[in-house]
């Protein structure tokens, strides 16, 4: 397990809290308690089997009993209130939720205890000109979360993003790096005027390993961390690079899987898990709420259905359609539900004018979403069983003859030519392109 300093969250919090000047001991050590649990446990996985941060967090209480924490939840749901110097829940710092219906919903934030926390420790952290790294599996929305930070920054800082892949050199990853930089005074560089750059590397683990278990990437940036320099490719004279820092985010689970400790540990670590089933609840409702304040009053009560009808339907399909050689995009996360809420985001006053039309709706696109993955008719034929005892467990105060007659339901006429839909009763007809079984 990856742990960093925990002066590095210490340092740039008490730093800037000049009212602590003077205070007991007492406080001092309720500030490194909280440092010291997210230097430590701040990269501690929860998977399927086993929270690792429960485990952490009774390990912790059991071992360290000088400062205790709240005897509700865990170590990591509280932070430290600058007033009443006292352990304070982190759904206390919970913002308002604002709609922006030109966003799309892959971009929209809607913040949870789960993400609070971690936003509020990249501000201790990014303002102070540390290095941060988020880990997270695919879909769980670590880059979202990073781009929220750094799009706050506005003018204030320049922002450099750079998607690293297999095929990331050092050669190619320093050309992007000088480029933003202008020449200063003798042998030193930095960003325009006065401003600070931070650089944001996506997919830092992705670059080839080469046979000696080095990426030459992540050397670049080592060098450049340790010794605030690099050297001229041409002239092979030292540069040396000011007023600028990095944040970065990986898949532990793809690429190399790590990166090289003495890169890592200028980083500090936190680990990004999937939302739990009650946090997505509110994400999705909190936005299906708000676009459906245009419509009927008879569609709005059926927004928490709707949510819950997807949350029970996509845990079924990632369950169940699990991933094979041959089958190897059997992948199912957030971004999938995310493509359903967009969807159904897309609707108007027009087209839905009954709770039937939400459903039938929210069915179309839970195919189009799952069953355009699916390969076989079989696993096809699976997914519509789910959708049906899903939409007659949820909405059994609907008619379900309309439902299953009326929705968007697909017609195979030929499952290896085309597909013909019924939607919202129209039929259209799209070509239909199959894999070669």
């Amino acid at each position: 397990m990856s742990t960093m300093n925990p002066n590095m969250i210490l340092n740039s919090r008490i730093f800037k809290q000049t009212s602590l000047k003077g205070c007991d001991k007492e406080i001092y050590e309720i500030y490194f308690v909280f440092s010291a649990v997210w230097a430590f446990g701040g990269s501690v996985i929860q998977d399927q089997l086993i929270d690792y941060r429960v485990e952490f967090s009774k390990w912790w209480n059991s071992e360290f009993k000088t400062v205790k924490f709240p005897p509700v939840g865990t170590v990591f749901d509280y932070y430290i209130d600058n007033t009443s110097r006292q352990f304070t829940p982190w759904t206390e710092k919970v913002p308002k939720f604002e709609y922006d219906p030109e966003m799309p919903l892959q971009n929209v934030m809607v913040h949870t205890s789960e993400t609070i926390r971690i936003k509020s420790l990249m501000d201790i952290l990014t303002d102070n000109q540390k290095a941060v790294l988020l880990l997270g599996n695919a879909g769980c929305g670590k880059t979202v979360l990073m781009q929220n930070k750094l799009n706050g920054y506005a003018d204030e800082r320049l922002i450099v993003n750079i998607a690293f892949n297999y095929y990331t050199t050092a050669w190619s990853l320093q050309g992007i790096l000088e480029k933003p930089l202008e020449k200063k005074a003798g042998r030193n560089y930095g960003p325009p005027g006065t401003k600070k750059l931070i650089y944001f590397l996506d997919d830092l683990n992705m670059p080839e390993v080469d046979c000696y278990g080095t990426a030459s990437p992540h050397t670049l940036l080592r060098q450049h961390i340790d010794y605030n320099h690099w050297y001229d490719r041409t002239k092979l004279t030292l540069k040396d690079i000011h007023n600028c820092q990095y944040v970065a985010c990986m898949n532990p689970t793809a690429g190399s899987f790590t990166i090289n400790p003495r890169l890592q540990r200028h980083f500090a670590v936190f680990s990004v898990s999937f939302p739990t089933m009650e946090s997505l609840q509110i994400i999705y409702q909190t936005i299906l709420n708000a676009h459906l304040q245009q419509f009927p009053k008879s569609l709005q009560k059926y927004s928490e259905k709707l949510v819950n009808a997807a949350l029970q339907l996509h845990k079924k399909v990632s369950q169940v359609f699990l991933p094979t050689a041959v089958k190897f995009h059997y992948v199912f996360n957030m971004r999938d539900l995310s493509n359903i809420f967009q969807g159904i985001l897309f609707s108007s006053k027009e087209t839905l004018s009954e709770p039937t039309d939400l459903v039938r709706l929210f069915l179309h696109e839970t195919r189009r979403v799952y069953g355009d993955k699916l390969l076989e008719t079989t696993d096809m034929e699976q997914l519509i069983n789910f959708q049906a005892s899903i939409t007659k467990k949820v909405f059994d105060d609907l008619d379900q003859k309309i439902i299953k007659t009326a929705s968007g339901f697909c017609a195979y006429e030929n499952i290896n030519d085309r597909l013909i839909f019924y939607y919202l009763g129209k039929f259209v007809l799209y070509s239909y392109l199959r894999y070669i079984q």
